[in-house]
C-alpha cells in the first residue's frame, strides 16, 4: 500500500518525514484519549476504576479495528485488485 501525504500541494516523499507525520498523528490521538480518560472523566465524577475500564475497552477496540481493517484490505485486494489509501487535497485550482 502506498500512502500519499500532500501538504500545501507538494507530496511528502521522504520516508523519515512520512513516518514522523504518521507517528505524530497517532501520538496526538493517544494524548487526546489520555486527557479525556484521566482528566475529564474524573472531573465529571466518573470513578477511576471506570476510567481504567475505558482504557481496556479502547485498547481492545483499537486492536480489533486494526485487525478488521487489515482483513478487509486483504480480502478487497484479493477480490478487486490492489488497494490504495490516499491523502490528497480536496480543493483543486
Amino acid at each position: 500500500m502506498n500512502t500519499r501525504i500532500i501538504i500545501n500541494g507538494k507530496e511528502v516523499t521522504n520516508p523519515l518525514i512520512r513516518t514522523l507525520l504518521i507517528l505524530g498523528a497517532i501520538i496526538i490521538a493517544a494524548l487526546v484519549t489520555a486527557v479525556v480518560i484521566f482528566i475529564l472523566l474524573p472531573l465529571i465524577g466518573v470513578a477511576v476504576t471506570l476510567s481504567i475500564g475505558f482504557i481496556v475497552i479502547f485498547v481492545v477496540a483499537t486492536v480489533a479495528s486494526v485487525a478488521a481493517l487489515v482483513l478487509l484490505t486483504i480480502i478487497s485486494s484479493w477480490l478487486f485488485g490492489s488497494a490504495e489509501f490516499r491523502i490528497e487535497r480536496i480543493h483543486r485550482k
